[in-house]
């Protein structure tokens, strides 16, 4: 694979210390990132790893795969098989009702890469597995296409079947000339639906190594090492304002205007962005890209929190690093920011700050005086949504893994048996979930995911504990415990998609033995 080049921020006109601040509002905000990457001029300025993750570690990156969906096409489109103008319905008769409604037959390739098409609602849940079929049934509830943005999951995988039926291979497949030619992990791979379409409306695994070469492929408008890859006419197209966005319900940084499976940054450049915080951005005026992975799914606002900061990051740059400022010439004619003095000290401790990067835990004590009462007992709950039956502690034992750790084990019945979760008292501790959940297809539940959960006391007889699913889907539980005399109330709170669904609610019980 080929490594992306890397250069010390101060030699792009970076301070050091202007990451690490960066950073360190990351920690104070409590954001759960996964991994950040930083670009500029085509050159890593700075990446690093929250644990357990690493730069060899791939994970879906949601609805960024929307935009890889677009370069598909492009492809498609210089090789002649397809048009922007093509019609959809042309390429799936068989899912034509008898008399299909008008909009329906008018919708084309471009309607569906800009989210602007016929349609006014469709279920998004994991229970739908006809996801083609659906898009042309229907009479009511029509628009005209190409005329007012809505965001669309089923558009893109409309667009992924196109692909996949010309060129009869999955798109991750169809793509590896240029997936290689950038040096994309030959193992990263897509989750499929029942229907047997790749589900590239939110479904690609890799790397964010990967990512960033990709971002990198759409900011030099399809080419690389000298190579034009994709069309730079499609490409600047494609990332660049098709159609007004500003009514939507994605957050204000999502109202700038869409391209071709892409939002529109609030100054020159674009951005992909996926469910709980997958980020390209891709700043044109300063020639830099931000590449971020993460689990923010529980935190409201939080997209519009992270662009904010990159756009504080990047005033405080061009102010004080230079960020702005015309100098050389550099290689395809574009300006390179004039250089700073290089500064050992900011950029050791920024290396430390990379190098030691921690998901944030909750916070609290390791320990309660409470806990030889609590230990062992086993309390009896009323019914209640999770459909928990019982549920014991088991406090103060060590973990195997980290001897030093102290866990706390939860064990409970529920409507698929009997369960333990164990969580660590002052770092995570991993584990595989005891349910099973959707893996390499939609709709089938046959994989336990690896997940990590911590746990603190925030008083005597209350304990806050959160878990995170760190496979290929991200999701997020939290748990309240609270212990008064011989009774036990507490309450779970799930951020996932179509996961975690039986732990959410209340929890009242009392103590049996």
């Amino acid at each position: 694979m080929h490594q992306l080049p890397t250069a010390t921020p101060e030699s792009l006109g970076i301070p050091s210390s202007a990451i690490e601040e960066f950073l360190a509002e990351i920690a104070n905000k409590k954001l759960c990132l996964h991994s950040f990457i930083l670009l500029r001029h085509g050159k890593i300025a700075a990446e690093g790893y929250w644990q357990p993750f690493t730069e060899s570690r791939k994970q879906r990156i949601y609805s960024i795969s929307k935009s890889f969906t677009a370069a598909a096409v492009g492809l498609m489109i210089d090789e002649g098989k397809l048009s922007l103008d093509s019609k959809i319905a042309d390429f799936f008769p068989e899912y034509l009702p008898p008399q299909p409604h008008k909009y329906v037959l008018e919708v084309t390739v471009r309607d569906l890469l800009i989210m602007s098409t016929c349609n006014n609602h469709y279920p998004y849940t994991a229970a739908v597995y006809d996801t083609l079929a659906i898009f042309f049934q229907g009479t009511a509830d029509k628009r005209k296409p190409g005329a007012v943005f809505q965001y669309d999951t089923v558009g893109t995988t409309l667009l992924c079947a196109i692909v996949e039926k010309l060129a009869g291979k999955p798109l991750l497949q169809y793509m590896r000339r240029v997936l290689d030619e950038i040096g994309f992990s030959s193992d990263a791979y897509c989750i499929q639906l029942k229907e047997g379409v790749s589900w590239t409306g939110s479904g690609i695994v890799c790397t964010a190594q990967d990512l960033a070469r990709f971002a990198l492929l759409c900011m030099n408008n399809g080419a690389h090492g000298g190579k034009q890859l994709i069309s730079a006419d499609y490409m600047k197209a494609a990332t660049s304002k098709q159609i007004d966005s500003s009514v939507n319900s994605f957050g204000l940084e999502c109202n700038h205007g869409y391209g071709y499976q892409m939002w529109i940054l609030r100054q020159s450049g674009f951005f992909m962005y996926g469910m709980g915080g997958q980020y390209a951005v891709c700043d044109r005026q300063n020639d830099t890209i931000l590449v971020a992975t993460a689990d923010t799914q529980g935190i409201d606002g939080a997209g519009d929190m992270f662009l904010d900061m990159y756009f504080r990051f990047a005033k405080k740059v061009e102010k004080i690093g230079k960020m702005g400022k015309i100098g050389k010439n550099g290689k395809n004619g574009k300006t390179l920011a004039e250089p700073l003095a290089e500064n050992s000290h900011a950029y050791g401790k920024l290396q430390t700050c990379l190098q030691n990067l921690q998901m944030p835990r909750p916070a609290g004590e390791p320990q309660t005086p409470l806990a030889e009462k609590i230990s062992g007992r086993t309390y009896v709950l009323q019914e209640n949504s999770a459909k928990i039956e019982w549920i014991r502690l088991i406090i103060g034992e060590k973990s195997q893994e980290e001897k030093s750790q102290e866990i706390c084990r939860l064990q409970y019945k529920n409507a698929s048996g009997e369960h333990e979760l164990i969580f660590g008292m002052s770092q995570y501790e991993q584990q595989l979930f005891p349910e099973k959940y959707f893996g390499q297809t939609i709709g089938v539940c046959d994989t336990q995911y690896p997940c990590i959960a911590a746990a603190a006391w925030t008083a005597e007889n209350t304990l806050i504990a959160t878990l995170y699913a760190v496979g290929d889907y991200l999701g997020s539980v939290k748990f309240q415990f609270t212990f008064a005399d011989n009774e036990f109330c507490g309450c779970m709170t799930k951020a996932a998609e179509w996961f975690f669904e039986e732990y959410q609610g209340f929890l009242m019980g009392v103590a049996v033995s």
